[in-house]
């Protein structure tokens, strides 16, 4: 069950990743969106500017830039679309993967650990006998590394939240 949660993370991750290679071909690191002032009819553009070549960035708007999108002026999406250029979106990924490594589940001893089992035997006079067994197969990790609690936590939890709409959410993840 843990594991299915760390699982449906890190797909998500890649999914978000996947589609910022598709927007950008890959050159979304040097990148900036920025919106241009309003143009005529009220239209805003949004524009990708090579971040490298400026060391003031009110420069990159006499440059012309790559079009990313024309949206209108009125309804503030251009706000919304310009804040999510693909160089934040990889941020974001790598920051959540570094908070989802912490949080994997891990052994409460910090050491791998062993199940115990009986197996019963029956002797040869007819009674049994209980033998406790040391299992060769480790325990699935239950415990939080970082939070001290079982897995998965509720910094987990809430981590994988943010995709609650996704048709593979555990709905016990909640």
């Amino acid at each position: 069950m843990t594991n299915d949660l760390v699982a449906f993370i890190e797909a998500r991750l890649a999914e978000d990743e996947s589609i910022v290679s598709i927007i950008s071909a890959g050159g979304y690191a040097a990148q900036e969106w920025r919106v241009k002032p309003d143009q005529p009819g009220g239209w805003r553009e949004i524009r990708a500017f090579d971040r490298t070549g400026f060391t003031d960035l009110s420069q990159a708007y006499n440059e012309v830039g790559e079009l990313v999108a024309v949206v209108p002026g009125l309804r503030n999406q251009h706000i919304h679309i310009a804040r999510h250029d693909p160089a934040r979106v990889i941020r974001e990924v790598e920051a959540k993967r570094r908070r989802l490594e912490r949080h994997k589940p891990g052994y409460a001893s910090g050491q791998t650990e062993y199940g115990r089992h009986v197996e019963v035997y029956r002797r040869d006079d007819g009674k049994t006998i209980e033998v406790p067994v040391q299992d060769d197969e480790p325990r699935e990790p239950n415990w939080c590394r970082t939070c001290e609690e079982p897995a998965p936590c509720r910094e987990l939890r809430n981590d994988a939240s943010v995709w609650s709409d996704h048709p593979d959410f555990p709905e016990w993840a909640v």
